[in-house]
């Protein structure tokens, strides 16, 4: 057997050699997990109703028009919420536990995160150019990439260019910052959306004694379900741009730092590869604008346009309720890690086709079903 971590779901965590020696246990710091995630949501059901008011009393808002659905002006402020929220939950697990390790990327991690939420929130207050945008982002994204971590166990296997492969992967993370933000079209699909993700990035971690990144993705975590409560349709309150942009940008540092080489973990004696689980996890987001992408450039357009070409927008057009399109599309999320884990998968390479034509014939369902909504009409 191959080096590496093997992980029994809901038992110990080990590392197991070439002969099946156990060598390591991971310990598990399950208590500061739950204060990470308590934390973080009381921080947010807190907030989020004083930023709701806040807005009520100086007006800020997004309006209603143009690809806008929500009939009446609702407040964009809750990025602030999940920032706080997701700051005050990585600080507590810290100050109660002096044994888990937060070294200087991780206060790095820390700058990152408010450059991007600012970001965020200049676009929402005085609306930044899509370039203005991406620049921030990119210049982000490339400065956290680590000589030693994901590029070298995976792409310069494709590229053999340090450079090159960094400056691939800083667009792809920036894809995935941005994926997220697309989602929040319709009331409550990017929080559904980035809990689904970050439980599957929690999960990850706290089974591989991550404590670190498990922290950073239970305080995302508990951020996301406080301000859910009230960005359910009908929504009260936006995350905004700054919530949306930071939401992104927290789950592609996952996606990043969450895989390594050997990683698995082993379900009914099947060996999945984390990767695998991953690519699985935010394939629909990426994808999505991805295909929108190439398809505005066909259309003459710009990529960076707007548009209701979404799926959540198709669904919402041809007459599902947001609520029915929000579960369509977070129970498809779902199916594409279900099929990963109980499949056997060799490469991550075989995954990542798997996925790819599951989108596109989920796409075309999709369209033919809301062909036949719109003929019925």
């Amino acid at each position: 057997m191959q080096d590496g971590l093997v992980l029994d779901l809901f038992s110990e965590c080990r590392y197991v050699s070439q002969d099946g020696e156990a060598v390591h246990y991971l310990e598990i710091h399950i208590v500061f997990y739950l204060v990470a995630f308590a934390v973080s949501l009381i921080v947010s059901l807190f907030l989020i109703p004083i930023l709701i008011k806040v807005a009520n009393k100086y007006r800020v808002y997004d309006e209603p028009g143009d690809r806008k659905i929500h009939p009446k002006s609702i407040s964009y402020l809750g990025g602030f919420g999940i920032y706080f929220a997701v700051v005050l939950g990585l600080f507590a697990a810290r100050l109660l536990d002096s044994t888990i390790h937060f070294d200087p990327s991780f206060f790095f991690i820390l700058f990152g995160m408010t450059i991007i939420f600012l970001n965020g929130l200049g676009d929402d207050l005085f609306g930044y150019s899509a370039n203005q945008k991406f620049f921030v982002q990119f210049a982000i994204c490339f400065a956290f990439i680590d000589s030693k971590g994901v590029i070298q166990l995976y792409l310069q296997e494709l590229i053999d260019s340090y450079i090159l492969s960094r400056i691939i992967l800083s667009f792809a993370l920036v894809t995935i910052i941005n994926s997220i933000n697309l989602l929040d079209g319709i009331d409550g699909l990017a929080a559904s959306m980035g809990i689904f993700i970050t439980i599957v990035f929690a999960v990850l971690n706290v089974l591989q004694g991550n404590d670190s990144l498990a922290i950073l993705a239970l305080s995302l975590l508990g951020a996301l379900v406080g301000f859910l409560y009230y960005n359910f349709n009908p929504a009260k309150i936006f995350m905004g741009d700054s919530g949306a942009l930071l939401t992104g940008f927290v789950i592609a540092l996952l996606t990043i730092s969450t895989p390594y080489k050997g990683f698995v973990i082993s379900i009914n004696h099947s060996k999945i590869q984390v990767i695998n689980i991953i690519l699985a996890a935010i394939s629909f987001p990426v994808f999505d604008v991805i295909r929108l992408f190439f398809q505005r450039l066909i259309a003459g357009a710009s990529p960076f346009s707007g548009d209701r070409n979404h799926l959540h927008h198709i669904l919402v057009d041809s007459g599902v309720t947001v609520v029915k399109s929000v579960l369509v599309i977070l129970g498809i999320a779902i199916a594409q890690v279900l099929i990963v884990v109980c499949l056997p998968f060799e490469t991550w390479h075989g995954v990542l086709f798997v996925l790819i034509v599951g989108y596109l014939v989920i796409l075309r369902v999709i369209s033919v079903v809301v062909s036949s909504l719109i003929i019925s009409k």
